[in-house]
């Protein structure tokens, strides 16, 4: 359900669920920071507008910047798509995505060089 939550606030595109379900996963597996925004808005309370970097480095259990492995409860409710995504993430080696256009779509890669290139060109959240 934790999964879940994640994948509920950071896909809006039904098609990139199991998609960022599969990030997740291969970053726990990985040992790395899941790195969720959604988490860190959760954390300061900050739905709208971009996060600083202080918000980034926010010390709370929920700022996956900082804190490895899952927060420690969900942090939102997720729908059925979400919870399906989660019990079946996609078969690929993916460890970063980004948001691409202001539609929601993600660009998602397995190398961290081509997640900083797609990064410089994400639209402001």
């Amino acid at each position: 359900v934790i999964v879940a939550s994640l994948i509920e606030k950071e896909a809006s595109i039904a098609d990139e669920r199991a998609k960022v379900a599969a990030v997740i996963y291969n970053r726990l597996k990985a040992d790395m920071t899941l790195g969720i925004d959604a988490t860190v808005r959760y954390a300061v309370k900050k739905w709208t507008g971009a996060l600083t970097t202080e918000d980034l480095e926010t010390e709370s259990p929920y700022n996956t910047r900082v804190v490895k492995g899952l927060p420690p409860t969900p942090i939102a409710n997720p729908g059925v798509a979400a919870l399906e995504a989660a019990l079946e993430p996609a078969n690929v080696d993916y460890l970063y995505y980004v948001l691409k256009d202001t539609a929601g779509h993600h660009f998602f890669t397995a190398s961290y060089e081509e997640f900083l290139k797609a990064k410089e060109n994400a639209p402001e959240q």
